[in-house]
């Protein structure tokens, strides 16, 4: 039997020739391909009606995307189908002679990928019609709440004056710059300090001069968009001092807000948040903030670099290229979690990362996002091993190095 007997399949792509080539290979393997064109927001719209039908998305991801930012987040918010997103940057498996770049290993390999993704789903949709079932017959169930929401009002966070300026950096207008600096200044002005005592001072420098000549070992990808600078800022709240982990942080931001943010979030962790300076090794207890404006890489030795060029694509930075630089060097060392955003920057890499290393990788969960399609993509790629709110993550990652007595306060 072929890989893909009897499976619908839907294609995007934003190259005609792409989308040939595509709809041919997956018909020699069995697949029926439901829908196969370019993505827009008429293709949203057409998959919107035959959604109960198909199976699995193949997006592919081009530069030839100039306008479909739109139909993408569209189809992440209101399509409940596994995405397999495709972009031959990512793919070690080409073949420049074929007119379409995929080589036959290169179509089979997406080939399985598919299947495993449809069947998954397929299991997922199984168990989930049988968990309702199993409740709908369970006398001590009285139908007022469901588990999903039980879940979500234990994850209730107050909204305070630090979330709200967060929430205007993600406005990413100039204008708006000195007026979010005065409202941060006066937050200091107003906040409480905290006063330790003798003993206590003594023990956080002790413990801050142990992290700073430790190199880091472990290291983090976070990767956040629209919302994410208030769950990055619940996430690090959470973070305890002596977890061995450093962070590196790609957060879609506008021009000259990186600053901004490492100082508001430096203020809240226990960890040093500061901003990614060339030449920087990267220690344990340490977060930093990724540039918007020039490319950056970590070597092998967790030491910063910047290269004379650009991030490639349409976001700054490119979420996708940080988890691919930082994976590469510390592989099995390596994670990453997915927090709120709008779009699927960071599913191609996390792929990869998947594939090759088979490496935690986290989502912040639906319920807790202020846009949850970033997330939501890793997870409709069957990638993400645990979601969680937030400050659920920060207990899952602090239980993960240092075990289930793991204290977070």
């Amino acid at each position: 039997m072929h890989k893909l007997q009897g499976i619908n399949i839907v294609i995007a792509s934003g190259s005609e020739q792409i989308q040939q080539c595509l709809q041919e290979a997956f018909q020699r393997y069995g697949a029926i391909v439901c829908l196969c064109d370019y993505l827009n927001l008429d293709f949203v719209k057409r998959l919107e009606a035959i959604s109960d039908k198909a199976e699995v998305i193949l997006i592919d991801m081009d530069d030839s995307y100039e306008d479909s930012d739109e139909a993408l987040d569209r189809l992440l918010e209101r399509i409940d189908l596994p995405i397999l997103f495709h972009d031959n940057d990512f793919d070690d498996i080409q073949d420049p002679q074929q007119e379409c770049g995929f080589s036959e290993p290169a179509i089979n390999k997406l080939a399985i990928k598919l299947a495993e993704l449809a069947r998954s789903n397929q299991l997922e949709t199984t168990q989930e019609t049988e968990d309702e079932q199993t409740l709908e017959r369970s006398d001590s169930y009285d139908g007022s709440e469901t588990i999903k929401q039980k879940a979500h009002k234990e994850l209730e966070f107050p909204v305070d004056e630090l979330s709200q300026i967060t929430q205007e950096l993600l406005a990413q207008n100039e204008e708006l710059a000195a007026e979010i600096a005065q409202e941060k200044q006066q937050s200091l002005e107003n906040e409480p300090t905290l006063e330790l005592d003798d003993t206590e001072q003594l023990q956080a420098a002790q413990i801050s001069n142990a992290a700073d000549g430790d190199r880091a070992d472990n290291v983090w990808v976070l990767g956040a968009s629209i919302g994410g600078p208030e769950a990055v800022k619940r996430f690090l709240a959470r973070i305890p001092v002596e977890l061995p982990v450093a962070f590196v942080l790609a957060q879609h931001l506008g021009e000259g807000f990186v600053s901004l943010l490492a100082t508001q979030l430096d203020r809240i962790s226990c960890f040093k948040v500061k901003e990614a300076q060339a030449g920087d090794v990267l220690k344990h207890g340490e977060v930093i903030v990724v540039p918007i404006e020039q490319r950056m890489i970590l070597d092998e030795q967790g030491q910063v670099k910047f290269l004379d060029e650009k991030w490639k694509g349409h976001y700054k930075p490119s979420i996708d290229s940080v988890i691919k630089d930082v994976c590469t060097s510390y592989k099995e060392r390596a994670g990453v979690i997915i927090f709120s955003g709008m779009g699927a920057d960071g599913v191609l890499a996390s792929q990869k990362f998947a594939e090759q290393y088979q490496g935690n990788i986290w989502a912040q969960n639906s319920d807790t996002c202020v846009v949850s399609s970033m997330p939501d993509s890793v997870r409709k790629a069957n990638l993400v091993s645990y979601s969680g709110s937030p400050e659920a993550l920060a207990l899952k990652i602090a239980m993960h190095y240092m075990g289930k007595d793991a204290y977070i306060n």
